[in-house]
């Protein structure tokens, strides 16, 4: 409950003020104290009874703030309950309980007097006596009608819950007894609280900024009331807590009563601090049983109070025991969805006020939805309503000539509640043929739909929403145009330019991931459907333009291909009343998606080429049409390399882009078309790459176009040609950069792999010349050598050593052993190197 501030300036004059006054007051307390506790060392009753009198008697202070008058209670009731523990030992001081009662009677001043009455009465209540236990409560209770000064009666009270509240059970008449005694006392302090706030505003009337505070003060509590709210609140507290307190009991006993309260309650921070007090202490399963009860006193609290956060909060509360399946049996009879819509349209029907704002109303209309789909999950009618009654609720709202403009906040709690209800499946293809989506995003302006759409897309991926029909794509799609187009989408050029670039880099790099994602929640049995549907959301991204396809249309491609995949291995089912789709039409729009995509993105559009090259290949090579889809994945091949060739730029990017090309070409097992065109290009182009260095590391890789896959037009003169033209720029660059010594180490790890592989025009005398080669090279620059460059060589020497090694041991055994001749390999030139003879025992 919030509460209002105090002047800076009286504040701060009362500050001295009160530390004097505690001061004073601890100082006599102190004394008081260690009397009263040397008395009861020596067992003098009478004059543990006067200093604890004393003691109490500090407690009519009025100068005292709630906070440092509650320090000094605090004291007072330890040293009480030091005294009740020795009044209770009678043979220690020899007088009976009710003499002693009688004695601390004879106290003139009222406040001590009812003190020690509570604490020697409640000692008396353990007693087995003439006196019912209920008769001694129910006078002292009465009694303490006596003290009428709000702040004093307050904490007067609070002791005596406090110390009868683990007797109770002494009571004859029982819970009965126990819940009339609570609620007699929380009515009394109830009314002595509310009384504060008249003495507030008779203490405020010399204030010159009177008016200002009053009108802050309609609506917050001031410091006092705050301060000392919680020895209200406590005595409901211990109702909530008392044993055997049932459903029926509550809602026939407690519950008009305190409700009764709350209501008689004349200011609004009032009545509010009381009402949450109630929702919150007692347990959700008495609310769920009165909820008719309880929100009909909410709709008769004053206007001014704010009932958003105490709604908000009982409204999840009760959603989460219902939804968890503890109260079903009180779920069958209570429609708790249906009690809290027709409560929040009376709130709709008051008056916008500080206490009401629309954001408040709005932020109940989303915990109503959350509501309906944790209560009511799959079930579109519930959330129909929650939609229908925000709409009428923004009614005259938005960015028209004639409404008034929502503010940001207000924007954000409409975009929440468009976004809330699409994380479940079964209701989207509902709700977005209804009609309130459109209006909602009408009612929030340009940027607010932006955001709305992303919201939209993130709930529909949080919720794992599968896409299955078109007519909810194509719902979807145009409640998310501001995400997907720029407005004006029909600019060009540097217009286009100068639209794209109004946004912010990482908020649109975010959207568009989000709708890139979306892509994938397109499922459902039948390809042919799955086909429309991404055919939609690619004519649909084409007109999203450049700075948008380059993260839409790599998903798009890749959902196409999974299709593929699915039709290759024959699963889905087929409406038969329509064509089927073949794999050919699917994969020619991945080729179109792939051309429009070369100048934008080059480097995501190669992997995309040869994705597709593989993904056609596989699909030659289970099934029919395999002819044509070989020509297919030649095309996809041709595309990749043209990429490679005309779009990709940059040293490294190239260099990476053909090891991307080289090893999926290795990879396909039907093979391509015209492949001595494509890879002669492929040489060509290794031909043409900037540097010496990375000339030759561009031929070690196409040798390997000559002899992979096998049994396809293999030509291993091309690749020999191809490994020695590498060593010439290998040597080349050596000349340049001593440095580049690991290019030898690299043409002789795909000398020795081919050698392994049984490539026959590989022979070992080749092998222990490129060793040799190595070794020569290395050897020059042993102590500048990088250690990567040593490792890597290391590597290679110590597997041919090791083979060899296996080749011998096979031979001395007589064992036939199906490998290369690794006999003839001579490694000796490793030998020269720092650490050769390490290098060949490691091996």
């Amino acid at each position: 409950m919030s509460r209002s501030g105090s002047d800076p300036q009286v504040a701060g004059a009362e500050v001295p003020k009160q530390a004097d006054l505690m001061q004073e007051a601890f100082g006599f307390a102190a004394e008081h104290r260690f009397y009263l506790r040397k008395a009861v060392e020596q067992a003098d009753l009478e004059s543990a009874l006067r200093h604890a009198l004393c003691l109490a008697n500090e407690l009519r202070s009025s100068q005292l703030t709630p906070s440092n008058y509650y320090k000094l209670y605090a004291l007072v009731f330890w040293e009480l309950q030091h005294l009740a523990s020795f009044v209770q030992d009678t043979e220690a001081h020899g007088r009976t309980l009710e003499e002693v009662y009688e004695i601390v009677q004879y106290e003139g001043n009222a406040l001590p007097r009812l003190y020690m009455l509570v604490t020697v009465g409640m000692l008396r209540m353990q007693k087995v006596g003439d006196v019912p236990p209920d008769d001694i409560l129910e006078d002292l209770s009465s009694m303490l009608d006596a003290v009428q000064e709000p702040i004093r009666g307050l904490f007067l009270r609070y002791y005596l819950l406090q110390v009868v509240k683990e007797k109770l059970h002494c009571l004859q008449s029982g819970i009965s007894g126990a819940m009339k005694f609570f609620l007699i006392n929380f009515k009394a302090s109830a009314s002595l609280w509310q009384r504060l706030r008249l003495e507030g505003k008779r203490a405020l009337s010399s204030s010159v900024a009177k008016e200002e505070v009053q009108v802050q003060q309609e609506w917050q509590l001031d410091d006092r009331r705050h301060a000392l709210r919680l020895l209200v609140g406590s005595h409901l507290m211990q109702i909530a807590r008392l044993d055997g307190l049932t459903v029926e009991l509550y809602a026939k006993v407690v519950l008009p009563d305190v409700l009764r309260q709350i209501t008689l309650c004349e200011d609004p921070p009032g009545q509010a601090y009381l009402l949450q007090s109630f929702i919150e202490v007692f347990p959700d399963d008495f609310h769920i049983h009165t909820l008719d009860r309880v929100l009909a006193v909410c709709a008769q609290v004053h206007w001014a109070v704010d009932l958003q956060p105490l709604l908000q909060r009982l409204l999840r509360r009760l959603t989460a025991r219902l939804a968890g399946g503890n109260a079903k049996s009180a779920a069958s009879f209570v429609d708790a969805f249906g009690l809290f819509h027709a409560h929040l349209n009376e709130l709709h029907g008051r008056p916008r006020t500080v206490a009401t704002p629309l954001a408040s109303l709005l932020a109940l209309q989303l915990e109503l939805c959350m509501s309906a789909l944790a209560l009511h999950p799959g079930d579109a009618g519930h959330l129909e309503v929650v939609l229908h009654g925000t709409v009428k609720l923004l009614d005259g709202q938005g960015p028209g000539p004639d409404c008034d403009p929502l503010d940001a906040d207000l924007v954000e709690a409409v975009v929440d509640i468009i976004a809330a209800p699409l994380t479940q499946e079964r209701v989207v293809p509902e709700l977005l043929a209804m009609p309130y989506h459109e209006a909602l995003m009408a009612s929030i302006g340009q940027s607010g739909q932006r955001r709305a759409a992303l919201a939209m897309v993130t709930a529909m991926l949080d919720g794992d929403v599968s896409l299955s029909d078109c007519q909810t794509l194509r719902r979807l799609l145009s409640l998310a145009d501001t995400l997907l187009r720029d407005e004006g989408h029909d600019a060009t050029g540097k217009e286009a330019l100068a639209r794209h670039l109004e946004h912010d880099p990482s908020a649109f790099t975010a959207e568009q991931e989000a709708v890139a994602r979306l892509v994938h929640q397109v499922r459902h049995k039948d390809p042919n459907t799955v086909f429309r549907m991404l055919s939609e959301l690619r004519d649909c991204f084409f007109k999203g333009g450049p700075h948008r396809i380059v993260f839409t249309l790599p998903a798009m491609v890749v959902a196409m291909l999974r299709l593929v995949s699915r039709m290759s291995h024959g699963e889905g089912q087929y409406n038969l009343h329509e064509e089927c789709v073949s794999i050919l039409e699917v994969l020619q729009c991945t080729h179109d998606m792939c051309e429009k995509l070369r100048t934008h993105a080059p480097q995501e559009c190669l992997r995309l080429w040869l994705l597709c090259a593989a993904s056609a290949d596989r699909a030659a090579s289970m099934g029919s049409s395999s002819e044509r889809l070989v020509e297919v994945c030649s095309s996809f091949v041709d595309g990749a390399l043209t990429c490679l060739e005309n779009n990709v730029k940059g040293e490294t990017a190239r260099l990476c882009g053909l090891q991307l090309l080289v090893a999926t070409v290795r990879q396909l097992s039907e093979g391509v078309q015209e492949n001595q065109m494509l890879w002669e290009r492929t040489v060509a182009f290794s031909y043409q790459l900037p540097t010496k260095r990375s000339q030759s590391k561009g031929l070690c890789l196409c040798s390997e176009l000559f002899w992979f896959p096998r049994g396809k037009a293999q030509d291993p003169q091309r690749g020999l040609l191809c490994l020695r033209r590498a060593l010439q720029c290998a040597d080349s660059a050596v000349h340049i950069n001593p440095l580049d010594v690991d290019l030898f180490v690299d043409i002789l790890n795909q000398v020795a792999h081919l050698f392994e592989n049984k490539s026959d025009e590989v022979l070992a005398s080749y092998v222990t010349q490129i060793v040799s080669l190595c070794v020569q090279h290395v050897s020059y620059i042993t102590e500048r050598l990088p250690a990567e460059t040593f490792r890597a060589l290391h590597a290679v020497l110590a597997d041919l050593h090791s083979k060899q090694t296996a080749a011998m041991e096979g031979t001395a055994a007589n064992t036939s052993v199906d490998s290369p001749s690794y006999l003839d390999i001579d490694l000796r030139a490793a030998e020269m190197l720092n650490g050769g003879s390490k290098i060949l025992r490691a091996g």
